[in-house]
């Protein structure tokens, strides 16, 4: 079971990175970092789909707003975005929120 929720934590996780990706495209069709969000999202979805074999939604879908999480972190990674307080409360929230919804 634990197997499963690391498969959910790191499908969040590409498709984040997915997203990253896509912003470093700058909405050019032919930028290598287009494919590369495409293809980071086609694995973050085949992962989250093999999940839901073994898991009710209810237990995957939270898994889905850590998205959110990992895109305010990596944008400060990679985009050298600034972050308030306010935002790190979001992340401490969303992050205990999934943990409660898989007990």
């Amino acid at each position: 079971m634990n197997k499963l929720y690391l498969i959910l934590f790191v499908s969040s996780l590409l498709a984040s990175l997915g997203q990253a990706f896509f912003k470093l495209a700058r909405g050019n069709i032919l930028n290598f970092y287009l494919y590369l969000g495409l293809i980071m999202y086609a694995i973050s979805t085949l992962m989250w789909v093999y999940t839901l074999k073994y898991l009710p939604l209810s237990k995957v879908y939270p898994f889905t707003f850590l998205t959110f999480a990992f895109v305010l972190l990596i944008s400060v990674f990679f985009f050298k975005e600034e972050i308030s307080l306010l935002n790190l409360f979001g992340i401490l929230l969303i992050v205990m929120g999934v943990v409660l919804s898989i007990r």
